[in-house]
């Protein structure tokens, strides 16, 4: 089922956006089908997780860290060398993701997460984006490739579509500011990616599509 999952979802995306397999609630066994199925990259939003099963993958397969990053936790999952972390919302988080990758002599792929939900208590505001852009230019082993949201849960997938113009244009702003291109929209999960797909998504985060969870 896994396997015919996978085969389907990749079918249906374009060439040019990621599937990231989204693994909170995928047993080992289960990850390991989806790595045989055709899954490059794997979602962590745990670090425990991370921690456990990540050091048995393949070593062309890219884990991403998707879930909400405590400053106590930082360190610890840089150390894991995952291939980016999606959940970056303070400068204290940054920075503390910056040293961790300085002491591991390597850079780190981040993105920024912002918060078009108002009800989520992670996420950085969207007024606050240039300004956290500015602070994060000065850090020296952080690569900031662009941004990703976590829309209110909608019982139509449509009502996603206007988070997802949200963050389109806040990535237009930032390339602006920045004055260089951004590869990265990381937005859209099982009940939205569609939508997610027709506003410039790069990456779509799924889980339950894929391991049949309710």
């Amino acid at each position: 089922m896994i396997e015919d999952n996978v085969k389907e979802l990749l079918k249906a995306l374009p060439s040019d956006v990621t599937l990231v397999a989204a693994v909170k609630y995928a047993s080992k066994t289960q990850i390991e089908e989806a790595i045989k199925a055709g899954v490059t990259d794997i979602g962590f939003n745990h670090y425990q997780q991370m921690k456990d099963l990540a050091p048995y993958f393949p070593p062309e397969i890219k884990t991403h860290f998707i879930g909400t990053l405590q400053l106590n936790k930082a360190k610890k999952v840089v150390n894991l060398n995952p291939y980016l972390i999606e959940s970056v919302d303070s400068y204290e988080l940054a920075e503390k993701i910056n040293n961790a990758a300085k002491e591991n002599k390597r850079i780190q792929k981040i993105l920024i997460q912002v918060k078009t939900d108002e009800k989520k208590h992670t996420g950085l505001e969207p007024g606050s984006l240039l300004k956290l852009l500015d602070q994060i230019s000065t850090l020296e082993y952080l690569s900031f490739e662009g941004l990703m949201t976590i829309p209110p849960k909608n019982e139509d997938p449509e009502d996603s579509r206007k988070y997802f113009k949200e963050l389109k244009d806040l990535k237009d702003k930032a390339e602006k500011h920045l004055k260089k291109h951004l590869q990265h929209l990381s937005m859209g999960m099982t009940d939205d990616y569609q939508i997610a797909i027709e506003e410039s998504a790069s990456i779509v985060r799924v889980g339950r599509k894929i391991f049949d969870v309710l």
